[in-house]
């Protein structure tokens, strides 16, 4: 799953990563969790399908012994034979089958989720090529495998030895049984047998599952290069970040200086800040800021406002609380109220005496 070595992967992998890697078909799969899967439905099937399936065998077997063999000389009637045979077996082991194939898309459900993807089936002629088998073969990979494997054969023979020991007697008696009875305890003993796979199967796909999962995770790390170049692939790169903030804020700033002129005061700090409001008591229920600049901003400000006879009017304290606490296009808080109508106060006295 990863290209680089893994003393270089220390990071963890991304959304985007994984994303696409489950696109690719690439997901935690566990080969015990589908053994464990199978075999619990077969169980269950071999359960509820053990009548029918007995009579089956039994069937078969006294129409086997019964037979004229006579009759396979003609071979039209040896090919019906067969063909029936055939027909009748393939109708009794269809529901095995068919939940054989349930529970193996079940168990990959269960561990990586549903997916479906066409790379995962795509035609690779690594695959065919003998040096690459036989890397795949000899590496460190492989030989782990290979005796975890050797590891679950033995934990799983063991189990079974176990059990047909246990039930040994009971295979000895079955050559004095009827056809009907030796079915019927056979069948019985396969289940036992298939019921303590389970649980030595179920302990297996658990710590396989939770393996399987660090596996995946551990396999699609990522280098701090991997990281960051898939950082700016999906934000940018820092400098062009940088610019976009500059070209945003350059924006702003021409936007607010063309406001200044609809003002109906700016506040000024008195060479530091400037604030400008507009207050219209027929169409406003607070005053609203304009525009709001520190240092060459505010000088800016204060040259619109000149140039378009705004009234400037030095308020220190209530400028800086209004830089500080209030955004443009946005109204005053009421605490604001009383002291913005002595300025507003101000301006209309002033406006009065030009006239």
């Amino acid at each position: 799953m990863a290209d680089k070595p893994a003393s270089e992967r220390t990071e963890q992998p991304t959304q985007k990563r994984l994303e696409k890697a489950r696109e690719k078909g690439q997901v935690p799969h566990s080969q015990e969790l589908d053994s464990l899967v199978s075999i619990i439905v077969l169980v269950t099937a071999t359960f509820f399908l053990a009548g029918a399936f007995n009579k089956w065998c039994i069937k078969e077997i006294i129409d086997g012994v019964s037979c004229d063999t006579q009759m396979f000389a003609n071979s039209d009637v040896f090919a019906s034979y067969t063909n029936g045979k055939i027909i009748s077996t393939t109708i009794i082991m269809l529901p095995f089958l068919a939940s054989l194939t349930i529970a193996s898309i079940v168990a990959t459900f269960l561990v990586g989720g549903m997916t479906f993807s066409f790379d995962a089936i795509e035609f690779k002629l690594d695959a065919i090529n003998p040096a690459t088998g036989m890397s795949n073969l000899v590496n460190m990979k492989s030989m782990v495998n290979f005796l975890l494997s050797i590891a679950k054969l033995t934990f799983i023979g063991m189990i079974v030895w176990w059990y047909l020991r246990s039930r040994m007697g009971e295979f000895m008696l079955l050559r004095w049984a009827w056809s009907a009875e030796m079915m019927a305890a056979i069948s019985q003993l396969i289940f036992g047998l298939l019921l303590r796979m389970c649980v030595g199967l179920l302990i297996i796909g658990l710590l396989d599952v939770f393996y399987q999962k660090w596996k995946y995770i551990d396999d699609m790390k990522m280098t701090k290069q991997e990281v960051k170049q898939e950082q700016k692939e999906t934000e940018g790169s820092p400098e062009v970040k940088s610019r976009i903030r500059r070209i945003q804020i350059e924006t702003a700033r021409k936007r607010m200086l063309r406001e200044v002129p609809k003002a109906t005061v700016v506040l000024v700090n008195p060479t530091h800040v400037a604030v400008a409001l507009k207050y219209d008591s027929k169409k406003m229920q607070a005053p609203v800021l304009l525009a709001k600049g520190a240092d060459l901003m505010a000088e800016q400000i204060r040259e619109v406002a000149r140039a378009y006879g705004v009234p400037i009017i030095s308020r220190p304290q209530l400028a800086r609380n209004i830089y500080a606490n209030v955004k443009p296009g946005k109204a005053i808080p009421e605490l604001l109220y009383v002291a913005v109508a002595e300025v507003l106060a101000v301006v209309y006295r002033m406006k009065k005496q030009r006239r």
